[in-house]
């Protein structure tokens, strides 16, 4: 009897002692664990972000450059920027000096490239032109300029078309003439010297044989008349040498203008 009393006394202690030692390792060493564990996969986690943030930025850090090097570069100092481009090797924006000419920012930019149109260039540009600043220059290439030829017969038939048709009207570098000319106004018939039917000379168009049938009129004296015109009245004819008032008076009634 007493045996078994030793014994459940014996194997009450050890689960005592066994259970007293199962909660403080579960309490000290299993429940600590995790926590170490979070806190290495934290700092681990942080340090790939730190890796990948470095990364990232070394990669902005290699792309600023390409991209700043598509940008033409400016040279302090400079005071003549020229922009060539077109049908050549290097086309871009230089620098130049003050008084560079259009074929130096040619050779600057490498020269023509085969692409050029040599013959329309050579033709149409100036390379001896000085440059200013800010001034753009392009060349244009040969696919360009390249001119349609049409057929000659569509030509011609239309010449010949036009040749057929009746001319309405044709180009004339005569005089202009009036086409719409102010009346005429008739001569006056009450004035006697106008009046050609009322028989008296004319002294500026009668004949010499008509003068010298006025009253007091020769051959020297119509002569001299007749040098004498145009008159604008019949007293000019005081003018003419050989006649003088009293003469007038003679034929005066007989003459007009």
């Amino acid at each position: 009897m007493e045996d078994i009393k030793r014994k459940i006394l014996h194997y009450s202690i050890t689960f005592v002692i066994a259970f007293t030692l199962g909660i403080f390792f579960d309490h000290y060493v299993l429940c600590k664990s995790p926590s170490v564990e979070d806190s290495e996969v934290k700092g681990e986690s942080e340090q790939v972000e730190i890796v990948v943030q470095s990364e990232d930025m070394e990669e902005a850090k290699s792309q600023t450059p390409s991209q700043e090097s598509k940008i033409p570069s400016l040279e302090q100092g400079c005071t003549l920027y020229v922009d060539v481009s077109g049908a050549l090797k290097n086309p871009g924006v230089y620098c130049l000096e003050d008084s560079a000419l259009v074929i130096d920012a040619v050779n600057k930019a490498g020269g023509f490239s085969k692409e050029a149109s040599i013959d329309f260039i050579y033709r149409k540009i100036n390379l001896a032109q000085p440059l200013v600043n800010n001034q753009k220059l392009y060349f244009p290439k040969k696919k360009e300029l390249v001119c349609e030829l049409k057929p000659l017969l569509d030509e011609g038939n239309k010449i010949s078309g036009t040749y057929n048709e009746p001319v309405t009207q044709l180009p004339t570098t005569e005089p202009y003439i009036d086409q719409n000319p102010p009346p005429l106004v008739p001569p006056d018939t009450t004035n006697p010297t106008n009046n050609q039917d009322s028989g008296c000379v004319n002294i500026n168009t009668a004949t010499k044989e008509e003068l010298t049938t006025l009253n007091g009129v020769g051959e020297s004296t119509a002569e001299k008349i007749i040098m004498g015109r145009p008159y604008t009245k019949v007293e000019d004819l005081l003018n003419v040498s050989g006649i003088g008032e009293a003469t007038l008076a003679k034929f005066k009634d007989m003459v007009c203008i």
